[in-house]
């Protein structure tokens, strides 16, 4: 092959990445931008999840609402969070769910998918009653959304954020909540 033909692909190809790299790295945005967040909001070092330390771990959380059950299995964190005080608003709830989700995805390094529930329990028959559920992935998550979960001035959530949780209420979320939160 002619050397002037060598050098002038290696000239192109070399102009091709310089054009296509920060193109690429554009498509990535949404996860560098995860990255800043992550070292943002937890400068302390990411846990890997294990049954070993499932427990230890959750328990350090800032949770105003107690933890009913866990269950850990294949990647997916699955949370029943229990309201005791008849006084728990849907705010307080929300930023119990913003507290989870933040350990959930920057606090973990294996957690994919959350499941979380939130239940009251009968004083009288000690039955438990689903009030909300939400199914949320690592790999729909933004830092905007967490964003706007923790700065909740209102109990109504956006209908981009229900989306992206998956929420379901129950008639008696709506019961208990005087229907501030509808589908």
């Amino acid at each position: 092959m002619k050397p002037w033909i060598v050098l002038g692909s290696s000239i192109l190809i070399t102009a091709a990445a310089a054009v296509l790299l920060p193109l690429i790295q554009a498509l990535d945005s949404g996860t560098a931008a995860v990255r800043q967040t992550q070292t943002a909001i937890s400068p302390q070092q990411r846990v890997q999840l294990t049954d070993d330390n499932l427990v230890d771990t959750l328990k350090e959380l800032p949770l105003t609402t107690p933890i009913a059950s866990v269950s850990w299995e294949h990647s997916v964190l699955t949370l029943d969070v229990k309201l005791l005080k008849e006084e728990t608003t849907p705010l307080e709830i929300y930023q119990n769910m913003a507290e989870l989700v933040a350990f959930s995805f920057y606090g973990t390094t294996n957690v994919r998918q959350l499941l979380l529930r939130v239940v009251t329990q009968d004083a009288w028959s000690g039955e438990r009653h689903l009030l909300l559920a939400s199914d949320i992935r690592r790999n729909e998550w933004t830092n905007e959304t967490l964003d706007q979960l923790r700065s909740r001035e209102g109990a109504e959530l956006p209908a981009e954020l229900k989306s992206r949780f998956r929420i379901t209420v129950t008639p008696m979320w709506q019961k208990r909540f005087d229907s501030v939160y509808t589908n």
